[in-house]
């Protein structure tokens, strides 16, 4: 226990209960707070994601997202989580920021000022990319997000054309 790393499952299910005690007293205020937390667990050399809410409850995920208009991302991740494991670190960043998109507010896009993605992994330093950093995968992801539009039509009016001639 005493000179070794706290695997992130320990840490985070002692803050959950932190959270959770918080709740069964009148005297304290809860917290108000919902916790995304990523680590990598030393022993099995394995990262984790963490999610805490503001009741206690702990949840583990391979990719989420948390806050306001963040629905979209979530739905964006399940759908995608399954290639997230071959896939290169550039076009993991892109993943996340098509995740991210949808959670934009009103009519504004997601640019370079309003953006950032964090970086972290095992024998990785943490990264923060933004503003200048951060444009080539938003240029990368307006690409990508053309040519699928492309497909999109031209598959629409294949099937227009089959129609026409049933």
């Amino acid at each position: 226990v005493f000179g070794h790393p706290t695997p992130p499952a320990s840490l985070m299910s002692d803050l959950a209960d932190k959270h959770q005690r918080t709740t069964q007293t009148y005297v304290r205020r809860p917290f108000g707070v919902g916790l995304l937390v990523a680590g990598i667990d030393s022993q099995r050399q394995s990262p984790h994601l963490y999610q805490t809410c503001p009741s206690g409850n702990l949840y583990e995920f391979y990719a989420s997202a948390i806050g306001a208009r963040s629905q979209s991302a979530r739905t964006y991740l399940e759908k995608h989580y399954e290639s997230f494991a071959e896939a290169s670190k550039d076009e993991l960043i892109v993943h996340a920021l098509q995740a991210l998109v949808g959670c934009v507010s009103g009519d504004d896009e997601l640019t370079k000022e309003n953006g950032s993605i964090a970086i972290l992994g095992k024998d990785q330093k943490f990264t923060l990319l933004e503003g200048d950093d951060l444009q080539p995968y938003l240029d990368r992801l307006e690409v990508r997000n053309a040519e699928e539009e492309k497909e999109e039509e031209e598959e629409a009016k294949e099937e227009e054309a089959e129609a026409m001639e049933t």
